[in-house]
């Protein structure tokens, strides 16, 4: 009996460590695919920034740059819409730069070539909350900012005035239904963090299941 304990709690605590070893890798973004990291061609070749729109970064993720006789530049926001590379966050000159994204926010790209810039070579990456924590959190509804009077006392936003029905065949109109909007097509990475995110919720509900039956036996 006492051998079936110890074997017993054995398993638990195994099953316990692969669910915390267990924990999703961060995904790698090629950046611009199979381009890589270049002056963009005139031939409506997409933009890094649509190329950044089609993905859902998440803390902990990697951008990984691809380029030649090039450099990628991290920069601020107004050094980015200028298009400055003289006073960069960070620089990088490798050709083969993998930036973790380490924070939740915009991230500013630009090539450190004079006039790449100009041409295209930029990119802003948004990190963003991961789906699973934002998921069922209503949107809040847009409103009027109060305006204050003279008394500093702040006056209620006016509210909007009904609209009336429009006569027809001697029943008020109704409302059309606004459509539900499409849920967005799921990035690149985002599929492989879910499945092992499952894999880990089943290891954690054994290693639960183990526990139970270890003092069951007990």
């Amino acid at each position: 009996m006492a051998s079936l304990r110890v074997a017993v709690f054995a398993v638990s605590c195994a099953l316990l460590a692969a669910s915390v070893s267990s924990a999703p890798p961060p995904a790698v973004y090629k950046v611009g695919d199979e381009r890589g990291w270049v002056v963009p061609s005139a031939n409506g070749t997409e933009t890094y920034n649509h190329w950044a729109k089609r993905n859902r970064f998440q803390v902990g993720d990697i951008l990984n740059f691809k380029y030649a006789n090039d450099s990628v530049l991290l920069v601020s926001h107004d050094d980015y819409k200028q298009c400055s590379t003289e006073t960069p966050v960070s620089r990088f000159t490798g050709g083969d730069t993998k930036f973790t994204l380490d924070g939740l926010g915009p991230f500013y790209f630009v090539s450190g070539v004079p006039g790449h810039c100009e041409k295209g070579q930029r990119m802003i990456a948004r990190v963003r909350m991961p789906s699973s924590l934002t998921a069922g959190v209503p949107a809040a509804a847009p409103g009027m900012p109060p305006t204050v009077r003279a008394g500093g006392a702040p006056r209620p936003a006016a509210s909007l005035p009904a609209v009336p029905s429009v006569a027809g065949s001697g029943s008020a109109s109704t409302p059309t239904p606004t459509p539900a909007p499409s849920p967005l097509p799921e990035a690149s990475g985002a599929s492989s963090r879910r499945a092992l995110s499952v894999v880990s919720s089943v290891v954690v509900g054994l290693a639960v299941v183990g526990v139970v039956t270890l003092f069951v036996v007990v």
